[in-house]
């Protein structure tokens, strides 16, 4: 009883990637047993603000979501902050999500460089849409009304440049979410840095997201009271690298890969590219791995540099989500002056 009762802890807490269970039943005579596949458990549904996992950026989500050490813009904002300290002087972004069953995403963000220090702000909409309300006597919600869901997430960043190599970064987020008239407010932590090693160009990052109070449920008659889910913690670790030219070039290629746990799922891994041509196009593409649905990923964009520091980009991005869904289409404006 006791080594069931720390597994079954390991378990709640996600520090478990995956775990077989099968349950074995007995048969009828004469029945004879046949193949079947064991259910895998990884903890999914076990955090609140699913909306939180899902990544900004139209560059970030074409490279395969690897993006925690490639990070160098105001994209850094929905990423590591601490990478925050590669912009310049002021820099802004728009985006738009076209997500699963109708749903959308809108995100901005701004960021403003001061020495060493940058301060960045970003808000991210979920709009989850509408659908009719049912009841036990109005099943299919003939006779009711359309209900609406989503979040909005405001976040505070700070980052400082420690040394030439070593830059940190911390954020704040507000979070609220919304079901019809019934809503829920908290607040997360994000702690992020970002490490060149001397070899080349490669860059370690390092990232801890939505570190955040558990959220407690009331729902009666269907979870003990004091029922309490933890907010969507991930963790990151990171590598980045130009194995042809370097940042400035009219031509360079950009390669990131990294490892990736969710205190609510399995371990996953992202790998991707950016290829700028002429530091005009950008061509980019990724992998994600150990993902039900989002697999490979593909993108561009274009650039526009309007002298005396001031660029105008747009990006877009192609998620592969197989048959079941559409592919969520991403579209983002980047602009520095």
């Amino acid at each position: 009883m006791k080594r069931l009762t720390i597994y079954t802890m390991l378990l709640a807490v996600g520090l478990l990637g995956s775990d077989a269970w099968a349950q074995d039943y007995q048969l009828p005579s004469g029945v004879r047993a046949g193949q079947h596949r064991t259910k895998e458990f990884h903890g999914t549904g076990r955090a609140s603000f699913h909306a939180l996992k899902v990544g900004q950026s139209a560059r970030a989500a074409a490279m395969g979501d690897a993006f925690t050490a490639a990070a160098d813009d105001i994209n850094a904002m929905f990423w590591n902050t601490a990478a925050l300290t590669h912009i310049e002087q002021f820099e802004y972004a728009l985006g738009y999500t076209r997500w699963m069953v109708d749903s959308k995403f809108f995100n901005g963000a701004v960021a403003w460089r001061y020495g060493q220090q940058t301060f960045g702000l970003s808000v991210v909409q979920f709009d989850a849409g509408t659908s009719r309300e049912t009841t036990p006597m109005d099943p299919q919600g003939r006779f009711t009304r359309d209900i609406s869901a989503g979040d909005i997430f405001i976040n505070f960043g700070y980052a400082y440049k420690m040394t030439d190599k070593l830059s940190l970064g911390a954020s704040i987020k507000w979070i609220q979410e919304t079901l019809d008239q019934d809503k829920i407010n908290s607040a997360s932590f994000d702690f992020s840095s970002i490490f060149y090693t001397g070899f080349g160009s490669s860059r370690l990052a390092m990232t801890l997201r939505n570190f955040g109070k558990d959220q407690e449920l009331v729902i009666p008659g269907s979870l003990p009271q004091g029922t309490s889910i933890a907010q969507p913690l991930i963790y990151t670790i990171a590598l980045a690298m130009e194995p042809y030219g370097r940042k400035g070039d009219p031509t360079y290629l950009t390669v990131a890969a990294e490892l990736v746990h969710h205190i609510d799922d399995r371990e996953r891994w992202h790998v991707g590219g950016e290829l700028w041509v002429a530091n005009t196009l950008a061509l980019r593409a990724g992998y994600r791995g150990r993902y039900d649905l989002g697999s490979w990923t593909l993108g561009g964009g274009v650039q526009k540099d309007l002298g005396v520091g001031r660029k105008i980009g747009v990006d877009f991005a192609y998620i592969n989500f197989g048959h079941l869904f559409d592919p969520p289409l991403r579209l983002s404006i980047t602009g520095s002056f």
